[in-house]
Formats: C-alpha cells, sequence, structure tokens
C-alpha cells in the first residue's frame, strides 16, 4: 500500500509524506502539490500502522478539509479510517463540547454567529445607555475578536471611540455567559484560558493525538500558535505546510512569524522546500521570483516551472482608468472569442472600489461576470442607499425607495412611525414622502419616531430645494453632507472602505445633469443578466488566494492603490503587499497583464498617477 501512496511524487514530495517521527516544516510554494503532499502524508502514516485516531488535520476552510478527507477515502480506498479533519474553530468546538463544563458552560452551549454578535453587542450598548452610530456593534465585535485572536489586552488595540469600549464588550462577556455561548473568537481563545489553567488537559490531549497535521501555517494567528502549541507534546510529531511568500492577513491578526520562527520553536526540525510549480508557466513564475526577492522577511527558494518558458508577463500603461478598463474588457472579449472559457480568466484589484470601472466596461461590452466573494458595485448597501435617495428626489411616489432610507442614517424612526406615516398619506391620498411635514403638524406619533421624522423632512426639504442646482455628482455630495452619512459609515469597522466605494460612485455621476437618466443608466448596471457558471470572476487581490486561472489580469499598480498608501508605514506592511501581487500573479497559469494608469478618478478626484515601484522590480529581475 505505502508504494502505491508514494507513487507519482517528486522526490520532495516523497521525503515530506515518508517524514514519520520529529517535527517538519514543510514550504509548499505556490502549485507546487501542497494538498497531495498533505494527503499522502496522512495515507502513509496510516499505512505505517499509525491509528487514524491519534492523527489531527487542521485546515482553514472547510472546502479544504472535505477535499483532504474525500481525497484520503480515494487513496485508501474506504472511508471508515479518517483522521480528525477540519478547521481551527470546529476543533475548538468539539474540544469545549468535551471540557467547557470545566468554566461552568454544558456540552450544548450555543455558538453566536457574526450576526449573533452584533446583535448582543447593539443590546450591551442600549443596557448601557450608549448612543452609537449604525455599525458600533459590528466595530466593537471586531474590537473583541482581534483582541483574543491576537491575543492583546484591549488597551493595545482599542479604536477611535467617543465613548469607552471597556465596559460594553465587558457586558458583552457577562452576557455571553449568562446565555452559556461562545462566539467564533472564544473557540480559539477559551482552550487556550482552560490548557493554562488545567494541567491535565495538555496531556489528554497530547496522548489522544500523537500526530498533528497543520495547512496554511503562514495564516495562524497568536491563539492559534498558543493552542497548537499547547497540543505538541514530547514527542513533537506536528508537521505544518505553507509559504511565507503567500501570508497576506496581517491586517486580521495572522501572523508570518509563526512560520519563520518554527526552527526555533522546534530547533531539530526537517524542512523541506518544494519549489517544482505544476501550475504557471516559466516566465510568470520569473516574474513572481524577482518581485518577491525583495523582500528581506522570508525563507529563500525558487520555483521551478514543469510547464515550459510560456509567453512574457505584460506591462499595460494607459492614459486612464476608463481606458484600463475598456482595454481590459476588449481583451477579455476576443480571449471569449478565440474559445477561451470565461471560467479560466481572472480580473483582480487592490481596492474594491476599483470595481466599478471594470464592471461598467463589461455591463456594455455584455461580458458575464461576477465579484467572487463580494457584491458587485451597485448592490452594494451603502451604493443602494444614496441611489435610493437620488429615486425619492425624482419620483415622491417611489415608497420603497422611501422605506429604504428614511432611517439611515439612523433617526429613531422605526417600523411603527413608519407605518403610522404610511397610513396618513393614504388616508391624505398622497406619498408617504408628500406627507411628511403634516404628519409631523399632526402628531402622528410621539418621541424618538416625531424627532426622526421632524429630522428626515428638513433634509429632504433641503435637498429637494438643491435639485437641478448642480450636476448629479454635487447632488450626491449633498446628500452625503446633509445627512451626515459620512459620519454614520465612518462608525462602521469597514466604514473607510465604504467610504470610498460612495466617493468612487459620486465620481461616477460627474458631467450627469439628468438624474432620472443618471438612475436608469446605473439600474442597467446592476441588472445586467450573467450566468454565474461561465462567466469572468473579478475580485480583490485578497480573494484570490487559493484560486487558479489561465490568463490573469491585475489592475491599478499604482504607487498609493498597490501598495496601498495605509500599508506604506513599516517595512513590514510593505512586504504584506508585495506578497498580495504575489499572490496575485501566481494564480497563472497561462497568461499575466498587469497594468497601471496615468490618471485615475480616485474617490472623486482627478489623480496624476506614478506606477507601483512593484513594477519597476519585476522588470529589473
Amino acid at each position: 500500500m505505502s508504494d502505491r501512496i508514494l507513487q507519482g511524487l517528486n522526490p520532495e514530495q516523497e521525503r515530506a509524506v515518508r517524514h514519520i517521527n520529529g517535527p517538519i516544516l514543510i514550504f509548499a510554494g505556490a502549485g507546487s502539490g501542497k494538498t497531495r503532499v498533505i494527503v499522502h502524508r496522512v495515507a502513509y502514516l496510516i499505512s505505517q500502522g499509525i491509528s487514524p485516531r491519534e492523527i489531527l488535520c487542521l485546515t482553514f476552510t472547510n472546502k479544504a478539509a472535505g477535499e483532504m478527507k474525500e481525497r484520503l477515502k480515494t487513496i485508501l480506498g474506504r472511508g471508515d479510517m479518517l483522521p480528525w479533519a477540519g478547521t481551527f474553530h470546529a476543533f475548538g468546538a468539539w474540544l469545549l463540547r468535551q471540557e467547557a463544563h470545566r468554566i461552568g458552560y454544558p456540552p450544548s452551549f450555543v455558538i453566536y454567529d457574526e450576526a449573533d454578535q452584533r446583535s448582543l453587542m447593539g443590546k450591551c450598548l442600549k443596557d448601557l445607555g450608549i448612543k452609537a452610530e449604525r455599525g458600533t456593534d459590528a466595530s466593537l465585535a471586531w474590537l473583541a475578536n482581534y483582541s483574543r485572536d491576537t491575543m492583546k489586552d484591549l488597551t493595545e488595540v482599542a479604536g477611535n471611540y467617543a465613548f469607552n469600549p471597556q465596559p460594553v464588550l465587558e457586558l458583552y462577556e457577562q452576557r455571553k455567559q449568562e446565555h452559556k455561548a461562545f462566539d467564533f473568537a472564544d473557540l480559539l481563545y477559551v482552550p487556550c484560558v482552560l490548557f493554562a489553567r488545567f494541567d491535565d488537559l495538555k496531556e489528554k490531549y497530547r496522548q489522544r493525538f500523537r500526530h498533528i497535521l497543520v495547512d496554511e501555517y503562514q495564516d495562524t494567528n497568536t491563539a492559534q500558535y498558543v493552542f497548537l502549541m499547547n497540543l505538541v507534546g514530547d514527542e513533537a510529531n506536528i508537521c505544518v505546510v505553507g509559504d511565507d511568500d503567500q501570508s497576506i492577513y496581517g491586517w486580521r491578526g495572522a501572523n508570518v512569524g509563526n512560520i519563520l520562527k518554527f526552527r526555533d520553536d522546534f530547533p531539530h526540525a526537517q524542512v523541506i522546500v518544494l519549489e517544482k510549480n505544476y501550475r504557471s508557466t516559466e516566465e510568470i513564475l520569473n516574474a513572481a521570483s524577482a518581485l518577491i526577492a525583495n523582500n528581506q522577511y522570508r525563507a529563500p527558494k525558487t520555483l521551478k516551472s514543469v510547464q515550459g518558458k510560456g509567453k512574457d508577463v505584460i506591462v499595460c500603461e494607459h492614459m486612464d482608468d476608463e481606458i484600463e478598463a475598456g482595454h481590459t474588457a476588449i481583451a477579455v472579449e476576443n480571449l471569449i472569442r478565440s474559445g477561451v472559457s470565461p471560467r479560466d480568466i481572472g480580473v483582480f484589484y487592490r481596492v474594491n472600489s476599483l470595481s466599478r470601472v471594470i464592471e461598467e466596461a463589461f455591463v456594455r461590452r455584455r461580458i458575464p461576470y461576477a465579484v467572487y466573494g463580494g457584491m458587485r458595485f451597485y448592490e452594494r448597501r451603502e451604493i443602494k442607499d444614496l441611489l435610493a435617495y437620488l429615486r425619492i428626489l425624482v419620483n415622491p411616489a417611489d415608497t420603497e425607495a422611501l422605506e429604504r432610507i428614511i432611517n439611515v442614517p439612523s433617526r429613531g424612526i422605526g417600523e411603527k412611525t413608519l407605518a403610522a406615516l404610511k397610513a396618513y398619506a393614504r388616508k391624505k391620498g398622497v406619498p408617504a414622502v408628500d406627507a411628511i411635514e403634516d404628519a409631523v403638524s399632526a402628531k402622528v406619533v410621539r418621541g424618538a419616531g416625531l424627532k426622526g421624522l421632524e429630522s428626515f423632512a428638513g433634509v429632504y426639504r433641503d435637498l429637494v430645494g438643491r435639485m437641478g442646482m448642480g450636476d448629479v455628482a454635487l447632488l450626491l455630495r449633498e446628500i452625503v453632507d446633509t445627512t451626515g452619512f459620512e459620519r454614520a459609515l465612518k462608525a462602521e469597522v469597514d466604514g473607510e472602505d465604504r467610504m470610498n466605494n460612495v466617493r468612487e460612485l459620486i465620481a461616477s455621476a460627474a458631467g450627469w445633469w439628468d438624474v432620472g437618466k443618471y438612475l436608469e443608466e446605473k439600474a442597467l448596471m446592476s441588472a445586467v443578466d450573467v450566468d454565474a457558471g461561465e462567466s469572468i470572476s473579478v475580485m480583490t487581490l485578497h480573494m484570490s488566494k487559493g484560486l487558479e486561472f489561465d490568463y490573469v489580469y491585475i489592475l491599478g499598480l499604482e504607487e498609493g492603490l498597490l501598495p496601498h498608501s495605509r500599508s506604506m508605514d513599516t517595512n513590514q506592511e510593505i512586504e504584506e503587499e508585495r506578497r498580495l501581487l504575489y499572490v496575485g500573479i501566481t494564480r497563472a497559469r497561462k497568461e499575466v497583464t498587469l497594468s497601471w494608469s496615468r490618471q485615475r478618478t480616485i474617490y472623486g478626484r482627478e489623480v496624476f498617477q506614478v506606477p507601483s515601484g512593484f513594477l519597476s522590480e519585476i522588470v529589473s529581475g
């Protein structure tokens, strides 16, 4: 059986698979057959008489764990000899089901998802009498999660709040305990607390799981690292697989240092580097290697292609972002006409707001596309909110639009107030928005609802008066300023990104004077027919990790965008930005096109751009 397991592996892969005892670090370069090595290694351990029950495989996604199990079934020829394989969070939940009774939790404890977490955080704010902008609950939830994922004290990571968040987070923890609930961050953090408090736990699980394998080790955060170190026994049979050059999640707590200091943790560890790439051509790998070689904080490795030389990486310079998007759309269209499947084409960018111009270029040429792992630009909440403001100004009878924005930003208008307003409007025989001022005078509601209606009436009156005094871009700016839209968005955890999308929308409206025609154009943009099975994949570079395409286009390679202006303060941040581009380039099997524009409309302003310094590293390399 072991001969069959080793069949087809290259020498480095075979060495990694055959290593049984002691720690091993496998640097698996992009496209080097990482999953194959992990699966064959588990199968080999089992073939050597190690019980599947003693093997623990930890991954970062359910998809990866599922793929691992299916491939193991195929190799072993049976499905009843599988080890424990799943995500870190799933394993944390499993362990807590066995052990949480030690801290007063029943095995039937509840796991709060993101929505549950936000809801409870919102109730804690309310119970403490703190009035906060929409999105503050999500921002506080992020703060709590980040603190536990990095195992840092809240004082080290506290955000910018108009109030002290500490009492809110303390109440949140208290409420969870009362509800016998854990959130996702707890699933990693609480086992670490248990291991620290109960010495017998370490020995119990070290005896149970004598062989541990960890996928994507470069993406582990501090809590995951501490969790693992508690599980590793004296035999130190731990195998970690990853690629420090693909560590791109530092902003959410991942620590590339975990993989780079593995040899410090385990001085006698076997180290194997998988450099044979089965995905990309030689020219693509040369470009990627020339780029990543500029990072100082990495383990040296050089990928070698088995696919042959291939075509040169193309670098395109454009006059502006509209031309860049149009050029990309034409190139993609030509590929599809030549017989390339849309599914084999990926279009990447650094920030979400850059998707607007490429989406519009695809729509105009009727090229099917899907935004991978995210929403289309015109379907994003903040964009739909602002367009709803325009809709109600153009058509006062558009009750759907009114219902969407009458309490955006929050004005204290709830369902009861809205229902009372609509009933009053029906009695009067006029659109609801036209009935608001009379409804306020008639005091159809009281308290916060009445104040909210008064506030909206003033906003609406002001905006109606500004209709026709400038182009649509100016009107949108007035909406943002008059409503307090920006302040409300920035209170959210991803508020700056959402506000950047708003600025991009405003830029798209420059030169439009007819609000109705502008809305019609945008409605067509959001309603385009797409068959998701046969679509170009459009996404951020972060979303591209783990995927692969024959043809890859990466747009917006300019200073301030890639590397991003928010990630240029330290060398560590610049290196992560470089890794991000490296990940994007190594997604390609056949061809890569990199592009930049001399002029770009960024968040509503015409800006003259300079090419990303990363481009010169690729070209000179």
